[in-house]
């Protein structure tokens, strides 16, 4: 079903998390999206079960996150243990990571994605199922696409289709692109199991030892996610769940009592990333792009964090708002992140399956650092993908006198900002707005109307003052000058903050002519300058 918006419709394939950040994102900027998902029914395993803090972000400007968050468990740190006694190595509170979601959410991956499928009906997108993509060609001017279901097989045109549809992803091989990277593979048990503990469950813990990592992550209703790095199973091997408790019991100590499981499953995890993330008209996304180790609970994060970089960029572009060049920012911008999710969670891994000498140095050095607080707030940080910028990006430009944030960097979301009525607002909440928002310090209204007439249906333009003193419109309240000082504007600047919550602009001057050059020459807006 094509969801109501405007333009050339978007074919997304696949309906997990990823394809359906995707087609939300799509449907709420503006797009026409159709969603295709080749399973009959949605996923009954909890697979990806961490939502972090900058994903928590996205999904609080679609709106869902305080659903999500009603059904999950709040996550506030995590330990790394090591030795056959599980002595405490490191603790990373999430206390310090610089979000207005300074936590992490745990819930099953069903969870998070009857969230999502619900939000795309309400946007006019609902997941056609049973409904697979079995080839694809593409010029010019367009997608010619075969589908397959029980009503048989046929080929449409679309003006752009996005592979979301996993690590076995048929849109990647039908465009030739592959994974590149290590393919020995490396073995995990994942289990969805009751677990009676006396530890607390607002913690993710994670075991070193020299048979590799080994992970518990609690989940509602009295139920843990356990990950378990093992060997390669033999052919036709299924688990147990007696298995499971004593591999839990000899990796993480006797902390657990299991039963009830509804998910056991060996999983053979490879690292690697695509080449390209965009091929002509077709864009990759999620594991479909990137495949690496699940031990930071990361994969699923950074995946729909891809599809929110790409669904403005595409709607502007499949609306006719915005030109194609557009879209060679998503490569440019999610690809490096990618590959420093999978470096990052390889050495993770690497490092926790030490063994003799090694592993005393590791277990030492994770002690010494375990006792900096820099330390464990720059590994919250890392997991909760809150560093993630995209400077020198070409979709990004400005910065000249700006003494704060860089353009490309998440926008700052400080405290301390009302409305004008005088309830607490956040620069955040505005973002549930579609489209892009112009923050400009700059008290002149002529500015202002310059700007929202440059801004035209790309979005909102918010004055940010020290006082209401009925000012026309939308104003973010700021009397102790926070936005001045975080994002380095002084009081005569403005900030255009994209519809992902990154700075794509930054001045210390409010100009509109330049806000008009930055969309036509940088995002490649076609009627920025008919204001």
């Amino acid at each position: 079903m094509v969801g109501a918006g405007g333009g050339a419709p978007v074919l997304v394939v696949g309906a997990g998390p990823v394809g359906l950040t995707a087609a939300c994102e799509l449907a709420r900027q503006g797009a026409r999206v159709r969603l295709v998902d080749a399973a009959p029914e949605p996923t009954t395993q909890s697979r990806a079960v961490t939502v972090h803090a900058r994903t928590q972000e996205h999904l609080a400007a679609m709106g869902v996150l305080d659903e999500l968050a009603a059904r999950a468990v709040a996550i506030t740190a995590v330990e790394v243990r090591s030795g056959a006694a599980g002595t405490l190595r490191l603790r990373a509170s999430t206390a310090g990571i610089d979000s207005r979601y300074p936590r992490a959410l745990d819930a099953p991956q069903p969870v998070t994605e009857h969230v999502l499928a619900e939000l795309a009906a309400r946007l006019g997108v609902v997941v056609e199922r049973g409904v697979e993509l079995t080839d694809l060609s593409q010029d010019a001017g367009g997608v010619d696409v075969a589908l397959s279901s029980g009503a048989g097989t046929g080929r449409e045109r679309f003006a752009w289709v996005v592979g979301a549809d996993g690590g076995h992803s048929r849109v990647r091989a039908a465009v030739g692109e592959r994974i590149e990277g290590v393919f020995h593979g490396e073995h995990f048990l994942f289990a969805d199991v009751a677990a009676r503990t006396t530890l607390s469950p607002d913690t993710i813990r994670l075991f070193a030892g020299p048979d590799g990592v080994s992970g518990a992550f609690p989940m509602p209703d009295g139920r843990t996610r356990f990950l378990v790095q093992v060997p390669a199973p033999g052919p036709g091997a299924e688990p147990t769940l007696d298995q499971t408790q004593r591999l839990v019991d000899d990796r993480m100590g006797e902390h657990w009592r299991l039963s009830d499981p509804r998910w056991l499953v060996w999983f053979e995890v490879h690292h690697g990333q695509v080449e390209r993330y965009r091929r002509g008209r077709v864009l990759l996304a999620g594991d479909a792009a990137h495949v690496h180790s699940p031990a930071g609970g990361q994969g699923m994060n950074t995946g729909m964090q891809d599809a929110v970089n790409l669904a403005w960029k595409l709607a502007l572009v499949s609306t006719g708002r915005a030109g194609e060049e557009l879209l060679d920012s998503y490569h440019a911008e999610r690809r490096p992140v990618g590959a420093a999710v999978v470096r990052q969670t390889t050495r993770l891994t690497h490092a926790v399956a030490s063994a003799g000498a090694r592993a005393h140095l590791r277990d030492v050095g994770l002690l010494l650092l375990g006792h900096l607080p820099a330390v464990g707030e720059a590994v919250a940080s890392s997991l909760a993908e809150v560093r993630v910028r995209y400077r020198g990006s070409p979709a990004v430009g400005g910065g000249a006198g700006v003494r704060g944030a860089c353009p490309g960097d998440h926008a700052p979301d400080p405290a301390g900002l009302t409305d004008a009525a005088g309830a607490e607002t956040w620069v955040g909440d505005l973002l549930r707005r579609p489209g892009h928002l112009l923050l400009t310090t700059c008290l002149s209204r002529t500015s202002h109307e310059r700007l929202r007439a440059v801004l035209g249906g790309l979005g909102t333009v918010v004055p940010v003052v020290p006082r209401a003193d009925g000012v026309p419109g939308p104003v973010l309240v700021d009397p102790g000058g926070h936005v001045a000082d975080r994002y380095g504007i002084g009081h005569d600047g403005a900030a255009l903050v994209r519809p992902d919550g990154y700075l794509g602009y930054l001045a210390a001057r409010t100009d509109p002519d330049a806000v008009a050059d930055h969309l036509a020459t940088r995002e490649h807006v076609r009627f920025a300058r008919g204001a």
